[in-house]
């Protein structure tokens, strides 16, 4: 093996590259992409055949894409990461997919010598859990194959709820403190006040993003305090496709709420119908133009310094091409507007 001297978190750490055999990997059953599936299983361990079910079985189509991906390029392009343990045998931390990728391709090739072994980072002995957990963030929070929304949000919350602060989770991913905070939020409202009632269906963690509209939409926040009874009922709403049939339908529900007649209408007939209702009253609130308008609008207003100095010392950004095309079009129709 080949011996790099590389900083992980901020310290100088040794770490050996090599081919490791599949048979002396074990898969990590504390592995954030299935989180879920741990945590409402009766036995306090996983055994190795439901690591492997949780891993491929969750999102299918994503695991034949990679297996595929996999198989066509001969290989993985970037090792997976792993730490020593006893006889020879080492535990993935990074990299569980590509494992099970690799023993499935060996299974069906048995004859191939390239899925017999993996190109592994190893980890030495003393390696401490903040730098275990900076690689998961480096390899899904900020890389190219990002967690589940709800996965990711709850291993924000656990490093969060560890000490981290949200100063320190902004510098390690591709997220503003705003976004961390809220993500935070609706994952403690999500598992504190809907999941337990809902545990028995592993889909239900898919609304995850409707907790996040609402815990960003401070007008929506205050409007079902004031008219109903606070997040309680939000949830209730989540649960039945007449009150919320879409993620995306959180953002028309404030509009919905504000007004009397819709409000009604959405108590006593659901979404739908109190939608109807708003696009007669004020249709320039659910044209999906607008509402995408004052989306953009409220990415504009929130971007700092630090996001627009990224953006100015890209190489041929495609972010400032887009913010500048805005501004054309956007004082183009202002010009129209102002001739009239």
């Amino acid at each position: 093996m080949q011996r790099l001297k590389i900083p992980l978190d901020g310290k100088e750490t040794f770490i050996n590259v090599g081919e490791i055999e599949i048979d002396n990997l074990e898969l990590d059953e504390s592995n954030p992409r299935i989180s879920f599936f741990r945590d409402n299983q009766i036995s306090e361990n996983l055994s190795r055949e439901q690591i492997i079910f949780a891993l491929t079985n969750k999102k299918p189509e994503a695991f034949r894409k990679l297996k595929d991906s996999i198989h066509n390029n001969r290989g993985i392009m970037y090792p997976i990461w792993v730490e020593p343990l006893e006889r020879g045998k080492y535990k993935v931390i990074e990299g569980n997919s590509r494992v099970v990728a690799y023993q499935q391709l060996r299974e069906e090739e048995p004859f191939e010598q390239k899925w017999k072994s993996i190109l592994s980072n190893v980890l030495p002995h003393e390696v401490g859990g903040e730098q275990k957990d900076f690689i998961r963030l480096q390899s899904h929070l900020r890389g190219t194959t990002e967690w589940d929304a709800y996965e990711k949000a709850k291993y924000l919350y656990k490093l969060w709820d560890a000490g981290w602060s949200t100063t320190r989770l902004e510098k390690q991913t591709k997220m503003r403190e705003d976004q961390i905070l809220e993500n935070i939020e609706a994952y403690q409202i999500m598992q504190e006040q809907y999941l337990p009632d809902h545990s028995d269906d592993p889909n239900e963690v898919s609304k995850f993003s409707y907790f996040v509209e609402y815990v960003g939409d401070k007008k929506l926040r205050k409007l079902v305090d004031e008219h109903f009874s606070g997040v309680g009922d939000f949830c209730t709403w989540v649960s039945d496709k007449t009150k919320i049939p879409r993620g995306q339908d959180v953002r028309l529900l404030g509009d919905i709420i504000a007004n009397d007649d819709t409000r009604g209408m959405f108590t006593s007939k659901g979404f739908e119908e109190a939608l109807h209702l708003l696009e007669l009253k004020k249709p320039h609130l659910v044209s999906s133009f607008y509402r995408e308008m004052e989306r953009v609008l409220e990415g504009l207003k929130r971007l700092k310094n630090q996001d627009l100095d990224e953006i100015i010392l890209e190489d041929d950004s495609g972010k400032e091409r887009l913010i500048r095309e805005l501004a054309y079009w956007s004082k183009r129709a202002v010009n129209l507007i102002d001739k009239r």
